[in-house]
């Protein structure tokens, strides 16, 4: 802490808000500055400006630009005046948000070369920045979260989002709020609108806290710190949460100041502090000191530590951070200390990995899937869509590989005006095109940017060039851009070769041929051959040179473009005796999957056909539709059980292309009054519905596409398979649809299923009550 009567430097922090943001959001932001004002005297930029003019009438000290997630409209001028002053960058973004990328383009136009983020697992999500990111990690304002009194009538709160990307705290409220009495706050996301008006922010909300004895709280899938881990605490209930490397940095340990618990033993955990109250009590006080000693906004002075060690600082010494909740140091740069990132393991890395492994294996279906997975946890994680789109070009399906790699990028230029986009992704969109047979349009592409290089984008135009008869422009003196993306190393020589099977399998087989005839005939080529070596090697000197001093650039449009009446059993006791028989078979279903016929296999009891089966039940609709269907198949088997036990009697129409499963079914329920079996181009021709009441598709299942208005109005969607590539594009739809939210979703449960329905008033369900909470939009905690 500085002295009383000391000087505080003076400090610009650029902030630019996006106005689309809900009020308890720009709180957080507001959280943000009277933290550096404890440090510094702050003055705000919240608008385009000349940066040449602010220093001129505010003389800074130094100087913090945010970027990320909620950025707003921002520009500046004359970014390169007064280069004796330091320029910061803070990444303001979820460890696996597209957002990183946006932060990129931002500090290097700028030309700011030292970052800080709130985000424990961000140099475990972006490497290639690690070496030169410090964490300021989140914290607590200590006069609001603190012990207000109140009396604990609440004995465990769920509160904030539900979505996808929390799945620890998805899995252990469906486990713990059956079990014990328990208060479930919706969430309303985080746009300014009237449903986030009715979130509990601010005191009230830390004096729900309070009055709670537990409160679980979720780290994302990328396991992170955030804030309700320090809020919870700080008003003296007890934290209850996933064990992770990110909690253990930050002081908490299991049973001393909080909880760490799984599905395996979270209600046994919390009854045995139900029954012995001293011992709650008691780690719940041991969470207050920790949180109230170590995380308020006092203890986050890290920014003040840079500033003050790099006024001192030696040309042969660098600033180090050995851990996120440790203090900064000075070290000789011969030592080679790096700063240290905690390495959490998030959920999504190890599905990336196990992806990558199918990927380079060739084993591309399997690869899709996995990746596919890894984004249904969260749709907004570039890594994945790259990894698509190679899987795709691998197969030579090169138009569906470029719209998976543009998503990315039109997002990130378009939506939220970034100068640039990442430059390995911009080179895999050129390699698209060339596969797609469209050279004018890759050299007008492999043109753009100009001020842009990486390994592989600089790869990319040297291929277009030769291509094109032109092999000038492969070599600069400019340091590579930042990637989030990391690729296998390859020399110049296996790089061609990459690229050459690539076209290859697209039936690009004449440009495979000229340009490996132009990379072996070509003396430029052969030149090119030792910078290929030479930038797949880690560069010396990491730091970014500044790209422009024009300013910020507007948005750029790139053009760049988802009955019980009726069952046939023999008698009570033979089904009986059958059902008993098959028991020593369920120990096999488990190792291996389900086989036994729907009414003895262990899939009645599965977490979506069970959930299939009662939605089907229970549901107030006249008619159902089901994609996909198939006899002997469990979603089909339960969606039908279901139906045939609702009291309405609903008509279902059971559709599908002609197979010898689907034929089977049709002569099941031939002549049954209730149970109509079409095919899929009769779907909306049938009995003249353009509406259905419940829709299950089942993408396993389902042999062509369907189109999307299909299923656009019914009350309810079930999506099984959401990991294929047919339900993955229904799923992204439904999402992106206001009309309907998502009641439940589990990526993980064999290749994942999703449940929706129709929002109307009142936004409660009947899945609700089923043990199935409603999810909302993802959460930037």
């Amino acid at each position: 802490m500085i002295m009383e009567k000391e000087r505080k430097p003076k400090l610009l922090f650029f902030q630019w808000v996006d106005e689309w943001l809900s009020e308890f959001v720009r709180e957080h932001g507001r959280q943000h500055v009277r933290c550096l004002e404890e440090f510094f005297d702050v003055a705000v930029i919240d608008r385009p400006c000349d940066y040449r003019e602010v220093c001129d009438r505010y003389q800074p000290d130094v100087a913090l630009f945010e970027s990320g997630v909620y950025v707003g409209k921002r520009g500046i001028t004359n970014a390169s005046a007064y280069p004796e002053i330091p320029k910061l960058g803070l990444c303001n973004s979820d460890a696996y948000c597209e957002s990183r990328e946006v932060f990129i383009s931002d500090m290097a136009s700028w030309g700011i070369n030292t970052f800080f983020t709130h985000s424990v697992s961000m140099g475990e999500y972006t490497p290639e920045i690690a070496g030169d990111l410090f964490v300021w990690p989140n914290f607590i304002d200590a006069d609001l979260y603190r012990d207000y009194g109140e009396f604990k009538v609440i004995p465990v709160l769920f509160t904030g989002s539900q979505a996808s990307n929390y799945p620890w705290r998805n899995r252990v409220c469906k486990l713990v709020s059956p079990c014990f009495p328990s208060l479930v706050c919706p969430h309303f996301g985080w746009s300014g609108s009237r449903w986030t008006e009715r979130t509990i922010t601010g005191e009230r909300y830390a004096r729900m806290l309070n009055a709670s004895l537990v409160v679980p709280a979720c780290g994302t899938i990328a396991k992170d710190v955030v804030r309700k881990h320090f809020e919870i605490p700080a008003s003296r209930a007890c934290l209850v949460a996933e064990k992770t490397p990110s909690l253990e940095a930050a002081g908490f340990v299991d049973f001393e100041n909080c909880v760490f618990a799984d599905e395996t033993n979270i209600v046994d955990k919390l009854d045995y502090l139900f029954r012995h109250p001293d011992e709650l009590q008691r780690i719940t006080d041991a969470g207050y000191s920790l949180a109230h000693t170590r995380h308020t906004a006092k203890q986050r002075d890290q920014i003040f530590q840079w500033f003050r060690l790099y006024k001192s600082l030696k040309a042969d010494q660098r600033i180090v951070q050995t851990s996120p909740f440790e203090p900064l140091v000075v070290v000789d740069k011969a030592r080679q200390i790096n700063n240290t990132h905690v390495i959490s393991g998030g959920l999504d890395r190890v599905i990336l990995r196990q992806g990558d492994e199918k990927l380079w294996a060739g084993e591309y279906r399997e690869a899709e899937l996995l990746y596919l997975r890894c984004l249904n946890y969260q749709q907004y994680i570039p890594e994945p869509k790259l990894r698509l789109a190679l899987c795709y070009l691998y197969q030579g399906k090169a138009a569906q590989a470029f719209q998976w790699v543009g998503q990315t990028i039109s997002a990130v230029v378009e939506r939220y005006g970034a100068r640039d986009p990442d430059p390995v992704e911009w080179a895999y969109l050129i390699l698209c095109l060339l596969c797609q047979d469209s050279l004018p349009e890759a050299r007008k592409r492999a043109d753009q940017f100009p001020w842009l290089h990486h390994p592989e984008l600089d790869r990319m135009r040297f291929a277009v060039h030769l291509l094109t008869g032109d092999a000038a422009g492969t070599e600069n003196n400019t340091e590579r851009r930042y990637s989030l993306h990391q690729l296998p190393e390859r020399s110049l020589e296996q790089w061609i070769d990459y690229v050459c099977v690539l076209l290859k399998a697209n039936q690009q087989e004449r440009l495979a041929e000229k340009l490996r005839h132009a990379f072996s005939a070509n003396a430029s080529a052969r030149g090119a051959s030792e910078l290929g070596r030479k930038v797949t090697a880690e560069p010396a000197d990491r730091r970014v040179p500044l790209a422009t001093d024009a300013g910020h650039y507007p948005a750029t449009r790139l053009g760049l473009g988802l009955d019980p009446y009726h069952v046939k059993v023999g008698s009570w006791v033979t089904e009986k005796m059958k059902a008993m028989l098959c028991r020593p078979l369920h120990g096999l279903e488990r190792a291996f999957g389900y086989f036994l016929p729907y009414r003895y296999s262990r899939m009645k009891i599965d977490e979506f056909l069970a959930a299939v089966r009662r939605l089907a039940r229970e549901a107030d609709v006249k008619t159902a539709l089901l994609i996909g269907a198939s006899a002997g198949e469990g979603t089909t088997e339960a969606f039908i059980a279901g139906i045939l036990e609702n009291r309405n009697q609903p008509t279902v129409f059971c559709a599908n292309t002609l197979s010898p499963r689907f034929n089977k079914l049709q002569q099941r329920y031939a002549g049954h009054f209730s149970v109509k079996c079409v095919s899929l181009g009769q779907i909306q021709q049938a009995d003249e519905i353009h509406c259905f009441g419940l829709v299950l598709i089942d993408g396993s299942e389902l042999a062509d596409e369907v189109e999307y208005p299909a299923i656009q109005g019914a009350r309810f969607v079930l999506l099984d398979d959401i990991n294929g590539h047919r339900n993955y594009t229904y799923h992204r739809n439904l999402l992106a649809d206001c009309s309907y939210r998502l009641l439940a979703q589990n990526p993980s449960h064999r290749h994942g299923y999703a449940i929706f329905e129709k929002f109307i008033q009142p936004p409660y369900s009947l899945l609700a009550t089923g043990g199935l909470a409603p999810a909302k939009e993802a959460e930037n905690a």
